[in-house]
């Protein structure tokens, strides 16, 4: 190392006097950069070159510096003609070289496009809004409850002993024709909920929305943002050691939200133009919820045939905050005291096998949870697959609703496996590195989903509009795409899309079958197989639209045409990019902060794009193609040999295993010791319980307990056989103390470990031979 800085040393020194470079320019940094630039000479005077003979000095022969600080050197006749226009390669997207100043960002200013802005975390309030009545939030039953003091997976039943941990009723799953779900509390949208409408307009903020709409929004601002931080599956077994660690397909899905405009306050509601009907695990969710929560008399009143009993509808309950913009709702699903912020959410997660074939179900539903680790059949590969798919989004919906942490029920639609309780803590240390990154990292997000939003606002005031976020471009950059909504036309364009799966206005147009035209020709009284005159009238303009009809049927028609857009109104393209600054220093990598002490902010710009019209629309209609092909699963017709090799296996084992989800034959041993009592504990020393009718106990080397606890027993029997004045002189055995055979045999003092009854005590000391 001191050679190198010698060597460094003496370059430097010959740059300077030689080419007149100054000394600041050059700075000392790895030898392992891949980029060897030369040092360009630009000198101050007319000194002759070096002769040939002289030997090269350190620095042309060994890069002492990056390719920044080679460009920072570069004569102003080579900077104009540089091709990246004041911008230099990073690892993930360009910087900006020579740019305008960064400014502060202004809070309660709109911002300017083109201009880049600089937030951090201190600059957003996160505080609650209203009242949170946690009280009325039900709690945990079937002694649930210890699951949230234990980490790691509790199994419902255990697979050597098949002793039941928890109570075998949960085992078996109601399906969705046995319970009524009319009898729950239906899903309020964010433009329908009149609360929190009116916190927005009393604290003057301009969007509302709740944590399924938001999240997965929120989730690319994420990807745009992190540097390609990937999830930390370091804890796994090595089974997953070759295994991806990147966050699944699902997780790069264009997210789309409809801002809705009431009276001066934007709803963000989820958009449900390809989601036109819910999964199996969306519905099942609301019954298992119930489940969970209520014991099993209760339970079986929401079954169809005893809902008639169930005489109100409880009110679901909601956690309300204020951020930036924003006034945001959460649902809280269930809550216990001990826990350090009361509440979390319960979340039914149902099996590898069930989520890659959502719609055939009742096929998949034999996979079953055996192990603890392993890639199939375990309940490593579960959590495996959650924390690359439902993770983040998890982790956004309990810091929106302040939760402490997930209570996750693992099950196949038949079955119930297994319980497990993630914090928060834990999930931020999986995704971020810890949980000061995750809070810097969340408020951050939200002070950009705001500045954006307002931008698009701006552009169309008191509109509905739909915004799409896509943050999987190829600069690396977040897409953001902005379309006035016309509901009339919608909502013709989704039911087309449930009844042919194409999402238009016009449908296709589809050629008739022989049959088809057969009949139509006999109905309008022409002889369908009579032949055409070759002498006779020429064809019409009719006949030739029908043929060139008929011809465009038989060429493949580019089906992003088809895609339904509101093209009577301008599309519009927005591309955000950004950089991190940690400690002074640019960044595009992944960051994770140490302490307090460390200074993280992120830079960033919003652009709009000046591409044509009709440009625009395509790359669009792609888009929104993409959104509604973009979850197409096989169905219950489709051929063996068409499936993904991960599907027919899991169909496979689903088929092997299918018996097991019925309920055994055997007799039930629950372990009920496991069940903690929550009734007041009593001060008293756990290894000597005390009974209300035993004596207190007294030091062995006191005298007078002895003389106590001994006579006790001879004293009942005296008012039978003896009047009441003589029983006076049996209270006077203190003046004999040298008659006393108790201090050559202590029975009494031997005894109080055990603590027995006073009846034992006197049997055994007359059954003593001293005594």
């Amino acid at each position: 190392m001191s050679s190198r800085l010698f060597a460094y040393s003496r370059a430097r020194t010959v740059l300077w006097r030689r080419h007149g470079i100054s000394a600041t320019a050059l700075r000392f940094t790895s030898s392992t950069s891949t980029d060897k630039p030369v040092p360009t000479q630009t000198t101050n005077h007319t000194d002759a070159d070096p002769p040939a003979t002289e030997q090269p000095n350190v620095v042309a022969s060994t890069p002492l510096y990056s390719k920044d600080e080679a460009d920072a050197i570069k004569p102003s006749s080579e900077k104009a003609n540089d091709d990246s226009s004041g911008k230099k390669s990073g690892s993930r997207f360009e910087f900006v070289r020579e740019r305008e100043p960064i400014v502060v960002h202004d809070a309660s200013q709109p911002i300017k496009l083109g201009k880049w802005y600089r937030i951090d975390a201190n600059m957003m309030d996160y505080n609650q809004v209203g009242k949170s009545h946690i009280n009325t939030v039900p709690r945990l039953a079937h002694g649930l409850e210890r699951v949230l003091f234990s980490p790691g997976v509790h199994l419902l039943q255990d697979p050597n002993s098949r002793v039941y941990n928890f109570d075998p009723y949960i085992r078996g799953i109601t399906q969705p024709d046995e319970f009524d779900f009319d009898k729950l509390t239906p899903y309020i949208t964010s433009s329908k909920d009149s609360k929190l409408i009116k916190y927005a307009r009393e604290r003057k903020k301009r969007f509302v929305g709740s944590t399924s709409s938001m999240t997965h929004v929120l989730s690319h601002l994420y990807f745009a943002i992190s540097g390609g931080k990937q999830p930390d599956i370091s804890s796994m077994s090595m089974r997953f050691a070759d295994m991806p660690s990147r966050f699944t397909r699902g997780m790069r899905y264009p997210a789309s939200i409809a801002l809705r405009y009431n009276d001066g306050v934007y709803s963000i509601d989820a958009d449900k133009s390809f989601d036109v009907k819910d999964s199996i695990l969306s519905v099942m969710g609301k019954s298992l919820e119930k489940l969970l929560t209520s014991t099993p008399s209760e339970f079986e009143m929401y079954k169809k045939q005893n809902s008639w009993k169930v005489k109100e509808i409880p009110e679901e309950n909601y956690h309300y905050v204020e951020a930036e913009d924003f006034i945001l709702r959460s649902q809280l699903d269930c809550r216990d005291d001990r826990l350090p912020r009361k509440t979390f959410d319960l979340k039914t997660r149902g099996s590898l096998a069930i989520r890659m074939d959502l719609d055939n179900h009742e096929v998949s539903r034999g996979y079953q949870i055996k192990t603890m680790k392993g890639r199939m059949q375990s309940f490593e590969r579960e959590y495996y697959d959650m924390v690359r798919s439902a993770f983040l989004k998890y982790n956004f919906q309990v810091r929106i609703g302040n939760m402490d942490g997930i209570f996750v029920a693992y099950h196949n639609t038949a079955r119930m496996f297994g319980f497990q309780y993630i914090s928060r803590r834990e999930m931020d240390e999986v995704l971020y590195g810890n949980e000061l990154t995750g809070n810097h990292m969340f408020k951050m997000i939200l002070l950009l989903l705001s500045k954006m939003l307002r931008t698009v606002t701006d552009q169309y005031p008191e509109t509905d509009v739909r915004v799409t976020f896509n943050s999987f471009t190829p600069d690396h950059s977040l897409s953001m795409w902005v379309e006035v909504i016309d509901d009339e036309k919608e909502a013709i364009a989704v039911k087309m899309y449930q009844e042919t799966g194409q999402y238009s206005v016009n449908p296709a147009p589809t050629a008739a079958t022989p049959e088809a035209s057969k009949e139509a020709a006999s109905k309008e009284g022409v002889d369908p197989f009579a032949t055409k005159d070759p002498l006779g009238a020429k064809p019409t303009e009719t006949d030739a639209e029908n043929a060139l009809l008929d011809e465009l049927l038989d060429e493949d028609v580019d089906p992003v045409e088809g895609v339904y857009v509101n093209s009577d109104h301008p599309i519009q393209h927005y591309r955000m990019e950004s950089f991190s600054t940690l400690n002074n220093q640019d960044t595009d990598d992944a960051i994770t902060l140490r302490d307090q002490t460390d200074e993280w902010s992120i830079n960033w710009s919003l652009k709009k794009s000046t591409a044509p019209p009709d440009e625009l629309v395509r790359h669009y209609r792609q888009l929104r193609l993409k959104q509604s092909t973009f979850f197409e699963r096989p169905s219950a017709d489709t051929p063996e040999e068409e499936l993904a090799p991960l599907v027919k296996v899991l169909r496979r084992l689903s088929r092997r295993n299918m018996w097991m989800n019925n309920t055994p034959r055997e007799r039930v041993v629950v372990n009920k010791s496991r069940i903690p009592d929550y009734a007041p504990l009593k001060h008293h020393r756990a290894d000597r319980p005390v009974k209300a009718s035993s004596p207190k106990p007294r030091h062995r080397s006191s005298p007078k307990p002895m003389l106590k606890t001994q006579p006790a027993p001879k004293t009942q029997p005296t008012p039978k056989t003896q009047p009441t004045p003589k029983t006076q002189p049996t209270s006077k055995p203190q003046p004999t103390p040298k008659t006393q055979p108790a201090p050559k045999t202590q029975p009494a003092p031997a005894s109080e470990k055990n603590e027995p009854s006073p009846t034992n005590s006197s049997s055994d000391q007359s059954g003593s031979p001293e005594v």
